[in-house]
């Protein structure tokens, strides 16, 4: 008998491994994390079956459907076998708990597997997602990093994180900087915000203090909304203001967009000739052609002086305290400092 499962009784059991039989464009848009895709349709069959379905006859439509997905089930029970093979157990689920994960776990239990079959389908996943991240409202107290271009606030994420400290790192999870250089940052495709927020909670849920580290960003990132209560929550967190030397900003940027393995002149020139409107088409192409003689540190320079700074100027004006400014000559210095604020500091509710 298949053993019909709520998503919340599940989700963090371990020894499970979801498979998504949905197509993978449904797959593409949000999933279980960590589930593997294994559609009993493709992107194409699911699209020419709901027309017969919608347009021509409801019979025919299944009848398509039950061709398409039997000559899948022998490549379904290997991949099931080897699971069962590593003592794990198969959670199977479609988009609302219907007849394509139905299918797959009637076939699959009758060849003596057992199977779990998420009740609802990813369609209760995701209003799971919704209801339990309103859960952490004013649960995270919040170390809020602010400063202009290139004092390093996302590599200086990435360092706490090897350190064992919780991080957030919002762009990551949206794949999207949030800048017209975004695009050479994450060469991947934005997350949808269906997947932002499943991601988002599996962060939420690995931290294992009462602090996180998060760098300041709007209230949207690309197209990625941020919630409400997660937003106020870091509005009302600690901010810190960093600062360091114009050299070593101007080395950071370099670090991060131009001493890369997949570093792309072409994706850099097309970025800069979106500033023409800001800039002036003579600025513009003098930038280009620095960047074709590598000139970067007058690249960089400029466009901090003529862009950035003066977009971060806002940002950073609106907070009105800040509860602590760390200006490092070293990067390594200001981890420490931020390491010490959060245990000095935040654990202990003191004031400065």
């Amino acid at each position: 008998m298949i053993n019909v499962v709520k998503i919340e009784d599940v989700i963090d059991k371990d020894g499970i491994v979801y498979i998504d039989v949905r197509s993978p464009r449904e797959y593409e848009i949000d999933t279980i994390p960590e589930a593997i895709n294994l559609p009993i349709l493709t992107d194409e069959e699911r699209e020419e079956i709901g027309y017969i379905y919608k347009q021509v006859d409801v019979e025919k439509a299944k009848a398509l459907g039950l061709e398409y997905a039997s000559k899948k089930l022998v490549k379904f029970y290997s991949i099931a076998n080897k699971i069962k093979g590593e003592g794990k157990k198969i959670a199977l689920f479609c988009y609302r708990g219907g007849m394509r994960s139905n299918s797959v776990a009637k076939v699959l239990d009758a060849m003596g597997l057992d199977v779990i079959l998420i009740e609802g389908g990813y369609k209760s996943y995701r209003q799971y997602v919704l209801r339990t991240l309103q859960s952490y409202k004013n649960k995270i107290k919040f170390i809020v990093l602010h400063g202009y271009t290139g004092t390093g606030k996302t590599k200086l994420l990435s360092l706490l994180e090897k350190q064992g400290e919780p991080v957030l790192n919002l762009e990551y999870l949206a794949r999207n900087s949030g800048s017209v250089f975004g695009n050479i940052y994450f060469r991947e495709e934005s997350s949808t915000q269906k997947k932002f927020d499943s991601m988002l909670l599996k962060k939420l849920k690995e931290v294992n203090k009462s602090y996180m580290f998060v760098e300041s960003e709007s209230k949207r990132i690309g197209k990625i909304i941020i919630q409400d209560f997660l937003y106020n929550d870091i509005t009302n967190g600690y901010h810190i203001l960093l600062k360091t030397s114009i050299d070593n900003r101007v080395k950071n940027i370099i670090d991060e967009y131009v001493n890369i393995k997949n570093y792309n002149e072409e994706l850099i020139i097309d970025s800069i000739n979106k500033l023409k409107k800001r800039l002036g088409s003579n600025k513009v192409e003098e930038l280009i052609k620095q960047v074709k003689i590598q000139n970067f540190d007058y690249v960089v320079k400029e466009l901090m002086i003529e862009y950035y700074d003066p977009l971060y100027e806002y940002s950073i004006d609106k907070i009105k305290h800040f509860d602590k400014i760390i200006e490092y000559r070293n990067i390594s210095e200001a981890v420490n400092e931020l390491i010490d604020f959060a245990k000095n500091t935040v654990l202990k509710g003191e004031p400065i």
